[in-house]
């Protein structure tokens, strides 16, 4: 799993925190806050000797302030600022933030070199290593040798098979179905993402953990996830832990996690007749090529980082495509008719007569996928994803030197007015056009999930060896989430004083973007719905 690191915002990330603090806490946390950006102005000197005669260079952007550089710029818009870079300078060039050299790599080239660079010349984990130890722990993902890493993934995907996914499905549905029985029957004003955050989790873990995790882990769980995700802030990104509140909470849930899966794994090793192969079981039965297992802590720290990760990515792309569907709701009836056409031949079914759906007709719904590959090209997760380099490094005539980091953005590519004319525009038939005016782009293998190779300008989901073994499942958690609430619910975005939508902007303030809060729907559940439940 890849995150987005803006160095800048750690300054202004640990400076709102000095703001808020009592005066009797602010001189601890004021040191803290000269030291940190006392290891900024040394390390800024540390320039790798890349002036020798036979380098060249990427261009470099200029700034008037030393050591902040383009922190602002980058961190208000980061993508808006890489766009504007890219017509000044070319697809290639460095910018300084806080100390620090970056040198992006934009567009399918650079999408191509960021995922499949040697591991000796750069790597991720000397990017992300500070940031995911403390909230995955250890022995597993960036605290590994990158080999370890990819057999603890090949673990995970062996139980991700097509008779999983097919399980998968009345699982989600009886899930999202009791959780929609939750919400009020209409609200004026409500704030999506929490709860889409709290209904990933539950799916998630029904689906991948087993059931008898899923009985353990209530509403409570979210709010130990909420403190796990405060470890992905941009101030983690140089230090692992600092006695601030938030290093508290994260440590604390790590903790009451970790427990709570070794005791659930305690549980399963004493029964001898499971006979589903869920993530856990997949991950007790894993055996490296060295012929050892993983330990019981590396397993419990693995499905915190798995259901961490999908539930990032689940939740933000759920909550942008609902708030999409306000903002355009001839798509809702889109997605509806297709919903009746496959499951009961006709056009027009009303929404409450729809029957449940297998995993082989979800498959079928094309439409709602261009739906979900639309959402994810206007709104990624991660905009920016890093390596830092180990050893100097050619791209395109450049030396990127040791020492800095390169930045690619899929986000970029995905906005490319070439590739996706008027970009800004949300329409889902970009992806579902005959094969003759390029769909074949999107298709492997008859599956519709992903591209050929690293060389694309839509890459959502990554590439190459660092590529999301979860995509998969997120198509079927995603579409079967987003087919049921367009059924039972009529919703609209807020208003302002004008009588104007207010869609909610993009956050890049954090490392994953989400909406940014507080971010509102209002929603009505459709009569009929309404009379059923009664």
């Amino acid at each position: 799993m890849d995150f987005a690191i803006t160095l800048n915002q750690t300054m202004s990330d640990l400076t709102s925190r000095l703001i808020s603090m009592p005066n009797d806490k602010l001189y601890m946390y004021g040191g803290l806050f000269a030291l940190m950006f006392l290891v900024i102005v040394m390390s800024s000197g540390r320039e790798n000797n890349s002036q020798e005669k036979d380098r060249v260079l990427p261009p470099v952007v200029s700034h008037t302030v030393p050591i902040l550089g383009q922190a602002v710029a980058f961190g208000v818009q980061p993508v808006k600022f890489l766009q504007k870079q890219e017509q000044q300078h070319g697809d290639c060039f460095t910018f300084t933030m806080m100390g620090r050299k970056i040198t992006a790599v934009l567009n399918p080239d650079g999408n191509h070199f960021l995922f499949n660079v040697k591991l000796a010349d750069a790597t991720a984990e000397g990017a992300y290593d500070k940031l995911t130890v403390p909230v995955f722990g250890d022995e597993v993902v960036y605290d590994v040798d990158n080999a370890v890493f990819m057999q603890q993934k090949k673990f995970i995907k062996d139980a991700l098979t097509t008779d999983a996914f097919k399980s998968y499905v009345p699982i989600i549905m009886e899930e999202t179905r009791a959780f929609f029985k939750e919400w009020p029957n209409k609200s004026a004003q409500h704030e999506l993402f929490p709860d889409m955050a709290e209904l990933t989790i539950r799916t998630a873990s029904h689906c991948l953990l087993g059931k008898e995790i899923r009985q353990q882990l209530h509403s409570n769980v979210a709010k130990l996830y909420h403190d796990l995700d405060q470890g992905f802030q941009p101030i983690n990104v140089f230090f692992k832990w600092l006695p601030l509140p938030a290093y508290f909470a994260r440590d604390r849930a790590n903790k009451i996690m970790t427990e709570t899966f070794l005791k659930i794994l305690q549980e399963r090793r004493k029964r001898e007749d499971f006979e589903n192969k869920d993530i856990l079981q997949s991950l007790m039965e894993g055996v490296y090529r060295d012929g050892t297992k993983m330990s019981d802590k590396a397993i419990a720290h693995m499905l915190i980082a798995a259901l961490m990760a999908g539930q990032h990515t689940s939740s933000t792309t759920v909550s942008w495509i609902i708030f999409e569907l306000a903002n355009n709701p001839h798509v809702i009836d889109e997605i509806l008719k297709e919903q009746s056409e496959v499951l009961t031949g006709k056009p027009d079914t009303p929404p409450h007569e729809l029957p449940d759906f297998t995993y082989e007709e979800l498959r079928k719904f094309t439409y709602l996928d261009g739906v979900m590959k639309e959402s994810l090209r206007l709104h990624p997760p991660i905009h920016t994803i890093m390596r830092l380099v180990m050893r100097d490094v050619k791209y395109k005539g450049y030396t990127i030197p040791a020492g800095h980091f390169i930045a690619g953005s899929p986000a970029v590519s995905q906005m490319d007015p070439a590739r996706f004319p008027d970009p800004e525009k949300f329409d889902p038939t970009r992806f579902t056009a005959s094969a003759d005016e390029g769909s074949a782009e999107w298709t492997i293998n008859g599956v519709d999930i992903a591209q050929k190779s690293a060389r694309s300008n839509f890459l959502p989901f990554g590439a190459g060896r660092h590529r999301c073994i979860g995509e998969a499942f997120a198509y079927v958690q995603i579409k079967t989430i987003i087919a049921l609430f367009v059924r039972e619910f009529r919703h609209q975005l807020m208003k302002d004083a004008e009588g104007k939508n207010i869609f909610p902007p993009m956050d890049f303030t954090c490392l994953i973007v989400m909406p940014k809060k507080p971010s509102y729907i209002a929603f009505e559940r459709r009569e009929e719905f309404v009379k059923k439940d009664q």
